[in-house]
């Protein structure tokens, strides 16, 4: 291949943290299915150039929806390390305002531009008067309408200079984030950090592996400062499990990935107490728990639910991990010493909490096995001892180092 090809073979072998044989071999494979190439040497320097390019652009933009109007995407390389247990509807704080205001003074809600009155005008429904492209279909509402106090009104776009400033927005706006560990491919080595990745349709249902280096496709970030990023409604659709190729173990190996000291993220169970008051998130006029990940023994565990009318399946469920550091730092006995993990009723459905992944199959695991959890952290008084706790958002068990739990036998009622 000529210099201008292994040019652009190797920007997206680098991009995709691949090598520059898997690279050259994937683009070979593209060119037999897309234009019947089966001889690529023999073919026009032009022409092969010309085919790279399209092959490196049409690589760079896998996060585009199949409709084409995704948005452009980057790829992140990394470990899934959670997923939130429900979504978390982004219009919420909007809505509630809005429809507050509108209960106690409709004409100053309408004044300042937060709402518009929703009626249908001769086939077409109308915002404060303006048609819309919705026609009338039935009794069926338009997307926008909301019903308040037997009105209907729509949330407005209330940010000036955005192009749709001033028209209608949905009632809600909901995505399910997930956790993830990585960074570009180029900054990952020596910039790792933990991301919330923003999923909204299809991909908030998705089944999703942990603990194995992924490769996923983000809208990226201007703000440097922030952690979150966001997606194209396909997301679920382009992410691809891809071996280390480069990559130290340390970034491959979820047991030392998760625990390495680049990302911050890491903290050990005996710090959980000083952890929480260092990173706690002041907001409003309290505090937002923070989301670690640590590393633990299972002491307890059990997979009878508990009732929750705060969980969004109504259960959940638990487990205790300590550590030797634990155990020193606090003593054996003290309640600091055990950590009690809350696993919410969508993780115990999605994510296998108590089970490893031994080839393709998932066995359960017995106490003293080593865990790793990424999970929101929390804090309460238990006696007279102020307590750490935490909620999972995922957990993984490095195989190598599970110990085979208790399985199978006769639970058929009919034996007794």
């Amino acid at each position: 291949m000529n210099e201008e090809v292994m040019e652009r073979i190797t920007a997206y072998a680098e991009r995709t943290g691949k090598d520059k044989d898997e690279a050259v071999g994937e683009f070979v494979q593209w060119l037999s299915d897309e234009f019947g190439v089966t001889d690529w040497q023999s073919e026009d320097a032009y022409l092969l150039t010309e085919w790279a390019e399209m092959f490196v652009i049409d690589t760079r933009n896998l996060g585009r929806s199949g409709s084409g109007g995704g948005r452009d995407t980057i790829a992140f390389v990394g470990h899934i390390v959670g997923m939130n247990d429900s979504p978390t509807d982004l219009r919420r704080r909007q809505r509630e305002e809005a429809v507050s205001l509108f209960k106690r003074d409709s004409n100053r809600a309408i004044e300042q531009g937060l709402v518009g009155i929703v009626k249908a005008k001769e086939g077409v429904w109308n915002v404060n008067g303006e048609p819309t492209k919705e026609r009338v279909d039935g009794d069926n509402l338009p997307w926008f309408a909301l019903e308040v106090d037997n009105a209907m009104i729509a949330l407005l776009n209330n940010r000036e200079g955005t192009a749709t400033y001033g028209k209608p927005v949905a009632p809600k706006s909901e995505v399910r984030y997930m956790h993830f560990l990585g960074n570009e491919v180029n900054k990952l080595s020596e910039n790792p950090r933990l991301w919330r990745i923003a999923l909204s349709g299809k991909s908030m249902s998705s089944e999703y592996e942990l603990g194995v280096l992924t490769q996923v496709q983000v809208v990226p970030q201007n703000d440097p400062t922030r952690d979150t990023v966001y997606t194209n409604r396909d997301f679920c659709d382009t992410v691809v499990y891809i071996e280390g190729g480069d990559l130290a173990s340390d970034f491959t190996d979820a047991s030392r990935f998760w625990l390495n000291d680049k990302h911050g993220a890491y903290v050990d169970l005996a710090e959980l107490l000083d952890a929480y008051d260092e990173r706690k998130i002041a907001y409003n006029d309290g505090f937002l728990s923070p989301t670690v990940i640590t590393k633990g023994y299972v002491s307890r565990l059990s997979k009878e639910p508990n009732d929750n009318q705060y969980d969004s399946t109504g259960r959940n469920f638990r487990l205790s991990i300590t550590s030797l550091t634990a155990q020193s730092t606090y003593g054996r006995e003290s309640p600091l010493s055990e950590i009690t993990v809350w696993i919410p009723g969508a993780l115990y459905d999605e994510g296998h909490p108590f089970e490893f992944k031994k080839g393709e199959e998932w066995l359960p695991y017995a106490e003293r096995t080593p865990v790793l959890i990424c999970g929101q952290l929390k804090t309460r008084m238990f006696r007279d001892d102020m307590v750490p706790s935490l909620t999972a958002y995922g957990i993984y068990v490095p195989p190598r180092t599970a110990r085979p739990g208790a399985s199978g036998g006769n639970t058929d009622l009919d034996q007794f």
